[in-house]
């Protein structure tokens, strides 16, 4: 990563902000560098095939939000003592050693679940309601729905920003499986939800499919213009 891909003294003044008890400085972080997180993951050699999902490049994305936001981004309060330690550095060159750990971490681990780990296939995991909520909360779109005074949200009031900011991209059936996933009804409720009248009995598993295609829609959407 070249420090001119991103504002370099803005990033390190918020990684100071964080340091200093400004637990909502790791969010304009994390917002400002989500295009350059995208970026970065597609075109690492350490994804391998991978990269070429964007399921995959935006779990490693989500991941690296995670680490960042852990405990009010605990983890950036690290980057000062690193600079301090490394003359020369910069806050690029530390995010990208970052961002270089957690895709090897997330390969490691799709490599282990791919040789007989037990888990479900990758085609068909969704990622968690928190983590779907924090990825929108931290993306350019949610920073526009949100604005750049936003007070904290709650994650019922985040979710109503989502579905709000999906309504413009999703089609019908798409919008309901999301909102009732997001207010957790089970997968067996939404297969029901889906199936015509006429229907003998739900199609099995539609209900996860459904909100898998509809994540996978609006995941696209976050890094890019939202809806209009």
């Amino acid at each position: 990563m070249s420090p001119r891909e991103i504002d370099v003294a803005l990033c390190e003044a918020l990684a100071q902000r964080t340091c200093d008890g400004d637990e909502e400085a790791w969010r304009e972080i994390a917002e400002h560098m989500w295009p350059h997180f995208l970026g970065l993951v597609k075109g690492s050699r350490h994804m391998g095939g991978l990269a070429r999902n964007d399921d995959h490049v935006h779990n490693v994305v989500a991941n690296l939000v995670d680490k960042l936001g852990t405990d009010g981004g605990r983890a950036i309060t690290s980057f000062p003592r690193w600079k301090s330690e490394n003359a020369g550095k910069t806050f690029a060159d530390w995010i990208r050693i970052v961002v270089s750990f957690t895709i090897k971490d997330y390969v490691r681990q799709q490599l282990g679940r791919s040789s007989g780990g037990g888990s479900k296939p990758d085609g068909e995991q969704l990622p968690s309601i928190k983590r779907l909520l924090n990825e929108f909360a931290t993306s350019p779109a949610g920073e526009e729905s949100f604005g750049s005074a936003r007070p904290p949200m709650t994650a019922a009031q985040t979710a109503r920003e989502l579905l709000e900011w999906a309504r413009k991209t999703l089609p019908t059936e798409q919008m309901a499986a999301l909102s009732a996933w997001l207010d957790g009804a089970s997968f067996e409720e939404i297969d029901a939800a889906l199936a015509p009248p006429s229907a003998k009995q739900p199609e099995a598993d539609a209900g996860r499919k459904t909100v898998r295609a509809a994540i996978a829609t609006i995941r696209r959407r976050f890094g890019g213009d939202a809806p209009s």
